[in-house]
């Protein structure tokens, strides 16, 4: 167990820029941390509504191939602005929340404020089993981060520097999986060079035997063995599963209108274990981990702090959104040679397409942070800021609710839209879903403290039936947010 945080020494303290002390649980909050989580709900699902709705990577690679239209130029734009960049947001969210847990007492319980973050953290993983399976979001990300919140949990003791420099280190492991992956590529394409040269070879001598009429039975039988054909089939399927096929979709098509939550379900469960067990272990543990570090190492530099300065927040926005847009351009240009020709790239390219992805997605989600953060600081659209607050504030519930909204709008289970509509349509479906939501969490945080599922998480956390009604005196509004 984990000494008291407050021990922390006086050049790490923090400082916390809360609402006005008008109620006893929303003082205790960041509004800042709160509308940073808010974008990040709202923004993800401009990219999940890809796969709620049926864009799934097939097609994405027949728009990419394509390369001209407002389609093209449509998903180019989403993708570059919000592809991982909302994760990230929210990851470096989540490590900021998860010193704060640890540095706040709970009154509502007399465990050591430790036992009660894993607790926290188990359930934050059930919740996300939930989503997954019994809503059926295949990308769901509670479960994640209830994981990595467990495995980080050592790291919240280090210093702000020490923070920064495993955050570094992190990014840099997920490049080197990046890289390791496309390796095995090439590693896969230079054993299949070798049996196609030997197939010639093969070729070579039946012609030269019936060339010099040597008898069929005293003819040299060379075939392949088993190793070779399974290196030749590997990189076969390789560039199979990198092809466009308008066809593959057929499928997937009609088992998720089905109106059966089984079939659906049995079509879906693939791609949940894989995404809940072998992503995990392989791929999300750096995709997030990187970004918690860093979350936690912005709380204890003061990044938070009503007194950061705001040179320092354009200087970051600035660095952050032009380095995030120039890898993401590179990114996006190299993945067209990919689709298009991925032997020849192979050929041509000793590094990956996506090598650098890990830094785009993390330098413009420190952008996004930083600019928001100085728009807030310079008072500029307040009522903006504290409409997102609302949002982030009521997160874990529209986060959930997105996943249901989904599958009743897209699957057999509702209306069956999947695969029916065109990617602006989806966007239309994301952009009034979130409109619904800012709605609904500014109307629901007037009479309530939490949302329907943050209320459940607390009482299930803390043992108990916490209240969750606001009194009739409290006050909330835009002028909440700090400025």
């Amino acid at each position: 167990m984990i000494t008291d945080l407050e021990e922390t020494p006086a050049g790490e303290a923090f400082q916390t820029v809360t609402a006005p002390p008008v109620s006893p649980v929303p003082a205790n909050r960041i509004l800042a941390l709160d509308t940073l989580r808010g974008i990040g709900i709202l923004g993800g699902l401009f990219i999940s509504i890809w796969y709620f709705g049926g864009l799934n990577t097939n097609q994405q690679n027949g728009l990419l191939l394509h390369s001209k239209g407002i389609n093209y130029r449509l998903w180019g734009t989403v993708d570059l602005l919000f592809n991982g960049k909302m994760r990230a947001l929210i990851s470096i969210v989540f490590g900021a929340a998860m010193v704060l847990f640890l540095v706040r007492k709970h009154h509502e319980n007399k465990l050591h404020k430790s036992d009660l973050f894993i607790r926290r953290q188990m359930w934050l993983m059930a919740f996300g089993l939930i989503n997954s399976l019994l809503f059926l979001w295949a990308g769901d990300m509670l479960f994640h981060l209830g994981v990595m919140g467990i495995l980080l949990f050592p790291f919240v003791r280090l210093k702000a520097r020490a923070l920064l420099i495993a955050a570094i280190i992190t990014t840099l492991i997920f490049s080197a999986k990046n890289y390791w992956n496309y390796a095995d590529d090439r590693m896969a394409y230079s054993k299949f060079v070798a049996v196609i040269d030997f197939e010639k070879k093969i070729s070579k001598d039946s012609l030269l035997a019936v060339q010099q009429k040597i008898p069929a039975r005293e003819q040299k039988k060379d075939s392949l063995s088993k190793q070779q054909k399974d290196d030749k089939s590997a990189w076969e399927g390789i560039i199979n599963s990198r092809k466009y096929d308008p066809k593959k979709n057929e499928e997937g098509f009609k088992e998720t209108r089905s109106a059966s939550f089984g079939k659906i379900w049995n079509y879906i469960l693939p791609n949940i274990q894989y995404r809940e067990a072998q992503w995990t272990y392989q791929t999300g543990i750096w995709d997030f981990a990187g970004m918690i570090l860093l979350g936690m190492a912005l709380l204890k530099f003061g990044f938070f702090d009503v007194g950061f300065p705001r040179q320092k927040y354009l200087l970051l926005a600035l660095t952050g959104l032009a380095g995030g847009l120039l890898l993401g351009w590179y990114r996006l240009q190299y993945n067209q040679y990919v689709l298009q020709d991925y032997t020849r790239f192979i050929k041509t390219n000793r590094l990956p397409y996506n090598l650098f992805f890990p830094f785009e997605r993390g330098l413009l989600a420190l952008g996004y942070v930083s600019m928001v953060l100085l728009m807030i600081r310079s008072g500029v659209l307040k009522f903006l800021w504290w409409a997102f607050s609302r949002v982030g504030q009521l997160a874990l519930t529209n986060y959930l609710a997105q996943s249901i909204f989904c599958l009743l709008y897209f699957t057999g289970l509702g209306m069956g839209y999947f695969g029916r509509l065109q990617q602006y349509q989806l966007y239309l479906v994301a952009g009034e879903i979130c409109l619904i939501q800012t709605v609904f969490s500014v109307i629901w945080l007037k009479y309530y403290n939490y949302g329907p599922a943050e209320w459940l998480l607390r009482c299930l956390v803390n043992g108990k039936w916490l209240p969750n009604k606001m009194p009739v005196t409290e006050l909330s509004g835009p002028s909440a947010v700090i400025s």
